[in-house]
């Protein structure tokens, strides 16, 4: 279950697979008509399918909440993180559309379903036609990051023949300046690891501009910026995992103005 599963993290795309599930759902109601659908109006059709559709959209974006913690905290989506949100979309789903059957479509009648008779004979069939759009629209999107996030990647050669390293750029933290060698600085997973590179850190900034110097020794990946920190009135950036970065006095003022527009952007 710790085994990495495929995962796009942002929140606004899968936005796009709510909007879907509502539409699937929308669809699949009005033209199969299961759970004596067929017993609505035309006109009952049309006002209750698509609210059906827009709950479990709503089902669905809920438990993002947790994806976007998660996400953030681990920085890798596994297996078991996966299934702990599908059962979210589930047992919300079950919740909220219980609700509304309850109080919008059969309100004071007698003979309706319990939570657990509608849960098993109305919800739970339903996931069969539900959960195999939502897992497959997810994982085709993580492996539509998996495939961007390797053409995005990175090599920091060396000197030698066998002295680089290959990454993808958001996993890059900072490179240090170390004698003669650079220090790059990056994530593995969960953990900080370090590579040592014997290549001056000037060529590194001509060789990737996108890296941003905040000092003659240091280069940091701007996109991992947190925030300022002053200590004995001199300036750092913190970029997490209780790192901080010097900033020299006179590359303050270029430092701050392209922090801003990398953080606007």
């Amino acid at each position: 279950m710790k085994k990495q599963y495929p995962f796009h993290n942002s929140i606004q795309n899968h936005f796009w697979i709510a909007i879907g599930v509502s539409i699937w759902v929308f669809v699949f109601l009005y033209l199969s008509e299961p759970f004596d659908i067929h017993r609505f109006s035309t006109r009952e059709k049309l006002i209750l399918l698509p609210i059906y559709g827009l709950i479990e959209g709503f089902c669905y974006a809920i438990p993002l909440v947790y994806q976007y913690c998660i996400a953030k905290k681990q920085r890798v989506w596994y297996v078991i993180n996966e299934c702990v949100f599908l059962l979210l979309v589930v047992g919300v789903g079950t919740f909220v559309n219980y609700l509304f059957y309850k109080f919008a479509v059969v309100p004071e009648e007698e003979g309706v379903y319990s939570y657990f008779e509608y849960t098993k004979f109305v919800y739970l069939p339903g996931l069969t036609v539900i959960l195999p759009f939502v897992s497959i629209a997810r994982f085709i999107l993580g492996k539509f990051s998996e495939r961007v996030k390797l053409e995005s990647q990175i090599t920091i050669k060396g000197k030698g023949q066998y002295d680089f390293i290959q990454l993808n750029f958001q996993e890059l933290l900072y490179v240090q300046s170390s004698d003669n060698y650079v220090e790059v600085y990056f994530f593995k997973g969960e953990a900080i690891e370090k590579k040592l590179v014997r290549r001056a850190i000037s060529e590194i900034e001509k060789s990737f501009p996108e890296l941003l110097k905040t000092h003659r020794s240091f280069l940091i990946n701007p996109i991992h910026f947190r925030h300022y920190h002053i200590e004995d009135k001199k300036l750092f950036i913190d970029v997490g995992h209780t790192t901080r970065i010097p900033v020299s006095r006179g590359l303050q003022g270029d430092v701050k103005s392209k922090l801003q527009l990398a953080t606007n952007t």
